[in-house]
């Protein structure tokens, strides 16, 4: 894995860079992007850049499940800087209402739209991708996961009360993201360290789920100065 380290403005504009590459090699390309524990401003310089978006297809990486699936805190909600600024040539996000049975129909989409050519993932603070908490498995496609207390506990305000924070997300797996050509990998921040030091050197294992990266082939994973301190 290539790793970019240096200050957010810097790595950002270095990714930014990547995905205006991308994009101009191959205009209409299948774009994954999580916007789980991916810094907003990444999204945001996505946004301001000058990359011409309205040949690719983009699909949101996950979602929660139910109704907080469709609400103002629904995970999409964080994409509308993007895709108010951008126009795509389509937007696909998982169904919230899929039970495990028909979660996977969201692979066969990405397959029948031509695979995917990029995600672009945020690494959250316990090694994990999109909703692939720790434990997830390696061979998973899109499925409904059952969301981590931690993680619950991080999203409860925006839901009122722990209570009434959701308890299950759906989203692509990592058996999905690696069948992407290329994957990018955003940490920004101390509390990321620990996760970037076990995603980088140490084993691919479960319960670092981003540590499955080590066995795709283009992956370049893009750190601030916090994030790297145990490099």
């Amino acid at each position: 894995m290539k790793t970019i380290i240096g200050t957010q403005t810097d790595v950002i504009k270095e990714l930014t860079a990547q995905v205006a590459d991308a994009l101009a090699r191959k205009p209409e390309a299948n774009i994954a992007i999580s916007a789980v524990d991916l810094p907003a401003e990444v999204l945001g310089a996505l946004a301001a850049s000058d990359i011409a978006f309205d040949k690719a297809t983009l699909f949101q990486a996950c979602e929660y499940c139910g109704e907080a699936g469709k609400g103002a805190h629904a995970v999409g909600a964080a994409f509308s800087p993007l895709t108010a600024a951008k126009s795509f040539a389509a937007v696909h996000a998982p169904d919230p209402d899929a039970d495990a049975e028909h979660a996977a129909d969201y692979d066969a989409a990405i397959q029948a739209a031509g695979g995917l050519d990029m995600v672009i993932l945020g690494l959250g603070e316990r090694g994990h991708v999109a909703f692939n908490e720790p434990g997830a498995g390696f061979g998973e496609k899109t499925h409904i996961a059952k969301l981590a207390e931690v993680t619950r506990e991080a999203i409860a305000a925006d839901f009122g009360a722990l209570a009434q924070t959701p308890e299950h997300g759906i989203t692509i797996g990592i058996h999905t993201i690696l069948g992407a050509k290329k994957i990018l990998l955003v940490g920004f921040g101390a509390r990321c360290a620990k996760a970037a030091a076990a995603t980088l050197t140490g084993r691919p294992e479960t319960f670092i789920p981003a540590s499955f990266l080590q066995l795709h082939t283009d992956v370049e994973v893009y750190l601030d100065a916090d994030a790297a301190t145990q490099l």
